[in-house]
């Protein structure tokens, strides 16, 4: 026997329901659509900029729509796009990182090749690094120390000189060079630094002062793979220019 207490109860519980898939559809229309479109027009604009600059630089002002339509006909170029549309739409960055992913995925697919192992680095980072860290990192990138050796592709960039001692330390304890400790890349360097240091795109390296009686000359650098070098540039590329 069905009681009125029991149709009430009911009722509401049908409303409930009812209002959590409003909720949920609330959700997703006015926040996950809203802002996976926002980085999807990102990324497709950065692309075509780059298809149209690289189509007239290497085919005397080819036709866009023309290679647009090669690009979505040919099955391996089709599936690079569809793979960094899938990147972009997980990326932490609402700008910066799929604008990267839009240039680098035009560059792969004009070249109608796979990604090389360094790019994958560079799609990776573009999805891991927010915007802060890329305004960050473009800024670093920017104003880094002018010493600077290109040793095989990578650079190391001084970081500073260290450790400061405490007053009074003894000369045997400074000798010993036991308190030459590593670098913080997040406080020496940036947060952004740890991101690409996890994705094996940026390495620390300590050079021990020549003598151990010299408090603070032990020197400090941070090594930029080939692969974290062409981020930098290209996002200060992308960051530079409105798409």
């Amino acid at each position: 026997m069905i009681t009125t207490g029991g149709l009430i109860a009911g009722a509401q519980a049908l409303a409930e329901s009812e209002l959590k898939k409003q909720a949920i559809k609330y959700l997703k229309d006015s926040v996950i659509e809203k802002w996976s479109g926002y980085r999807a027009d990102k990324f497709f604009k950065a692309f075509l900029e780059e298809v149209r600059k690289e189509s007239d630089s290497r085919y005397d002002s080819a036709d866009l729509n023309d290679m647009l339509r090669k690009v979505a006909a040919n099955d391996k170029q089709s599936s690079a796009i569809f793979d960094a549309y899938r990147k972009v739409a997980l990326s932490a960055s609402k700008d910066i990182g799929p604008m990267i992913i839009g240039v680098l995925t035009a560059i792969i697919v004009l070249e109608d090749r796979e990604a090389a192992i360094d790019e994958e680095l560079i799609f990776q980072a573009a999805e891991t690094l927010n915007d802060l860290d890329f305004n960050n990192l473009v800024n670093w990138w920017s104003r880094k120390d002018k010493r600077v050796i290109e040793e095989r592709g990578s650079l190391k960039i001084f970081v500073k000189y260290g450790p400061h001692q405490p007053p009074g330390i003894s000369m045997g304890r400074q000798a010993s060079g036991i308190d030459d400790v590593p670098l913080d890349v997040v406080s020496d360097v940036g947060i952004y630094a740890l991101k690409l240091k996890n994705l094996g795109m940026l390495t620390e390296l300590r050079v021990p002062r020549a003598n151990p009686a010299v408090a603070g000359a032990t020197e400090y650098f941070v090594i930029a793979s080939p692969a974290c070098r062409r981020l930098c540039e290209i996002a200060e590329r992308v960051k530079s220019v409105e798409v």
